[in-house]
């Protein structure tokens, strides 16, 4: 007996880089954005007037997975964005089949219990964030897949050239390592495209802080055309950030505090550098030079590899 058709929902991912992934997924999958109804905001500012509703929103709920055709046999995948701001919760609990969520940035206790009951799984990025709380851990995914990572345009450093180190985020109390960094890197020699979006920690003013973020897809065209990406994480950040996969995926060299990246599959000490952890000096590893990533170390990272994870995992259930 044949088993159903799944179709993949996926609720409030908001990101460009999500969006990528998602529009790449839905080219050869049954993968689809969960749509709202036209009317939903208006019925949610209804029910929010008569103090909760409670049943208004379950109804809501419930007629948003009927309009996308959503049944017992489907996935619904939310990220916390939204939730933790105590939205969508009435869609989450209208969805007939399986849900799971996949927590991208560091929550507390009271949150992922708050989410238990409405979950069949809940999934985490950080390692140690999955055995503090309770969670399962899943690998950090980039939008490409190996085939279709380098558009046409990307341009890449000409040999011989000073290398080009790339940083771009919110500042989160990171900034003077940053500029420390970044002066040992000019004094070797180096070219600097830093950018420290500033944010409620900045303090000292830098000459790399910037006022906003950059659109994904100019953060893209910068990470390809660099030589060296650079990365310090959050306090308490244990699992990868986009930017290793970004050195694995488009060839580069990065420089992070993150040691975890030695427990990854593309893991070469020519292309990783850890700061504080390392010995040899920075200039030696600027110099070297690291074999390309062959493409079956990256596929549990790509968007096909998180897709058939998770509905491998709504099989066993």
């Amino acid at each position: 007996m044949q088993s159903p058709r799944v179709t993949v929902y996926f609720l409030g991912w908001q990101a460009r880089y999500e969006q990528i992934m998602i529009e790449h997924l839905a080219q050869s999958h049954a993968v689809r954005v969960f749509l709202l109804p036209v009317y939903a905001r208006r019925v949610v500012r209804l029910a929010r007037a008569l103090g909760g509703a409670s049943a208004l929103l379950r109804w809501l709920g419930r007629r948003a997975s009927a309009i996308n055709k959503a049944t017992i046999n489907d996935l619904l995948v939310c990220n916390e964005g939204q939730l933790k701001r105590g939205r969508q919760l009435h869609l989450v609990q209208g969805f007939p089949g399986q849900r799971v969520l996949l927590v991208r940035d560091l929550v507390d206790s009271a949150f992922v219990e708050r989410m238990r009951p409405l979950f069949d799984r809940i999934y985490s990025y950080d390692p140690l964030q999955c055995e503090r709380l309770g969670m399962l851990h899943l690998e950090q995914f980039f939008p490409f897949d190996p085939d279709n990572v380098r558009p046409p345009t990307a341009e890449q450093g000409a040999a011989g050239q000073r290398p080009l180190c790339f940083f771009l985020g919110r500042d989160k109390g990171r900034a003077h390592r940053l500029q420390a960094l970044a002066q040992e890197l000019g004094e070797l020699g180096c070219e600097l495209d830093f950018l420290i979006v500033k944010d409620a920690t900045s303090e000292a003013p830098s000459s790399y802080h910037v006022d906003s973020v950059l659109p994904y897809e100019a953060n893209l065209a910068r990470a390809m055309a660099c030589d060296v990406l650079v990365e310090i994480n959050q306090p308490g950040q244990a699992g990868l950030t986009l930017r290793p996969l970004e050195a694995a995926f488009f060839d580069k060299q990065l420089i992070t505090d993150n040691r975890r990246v030695r427990d990854t599959a593309f893991y070469h000490p020519d292309r990783f550098y850890v700061l504080g952890d390392e010995q040899r000096e920075l200039q030696a590893f600027l110099a070297s030079k690291a074999p390309v990533v062959a493409p079956d170390a990256l596929r549990k990272h790509t968007p096909t590899g998180l897709l058939e994870r998770m509905l491998e995992d709504a099989v066993r259930g």
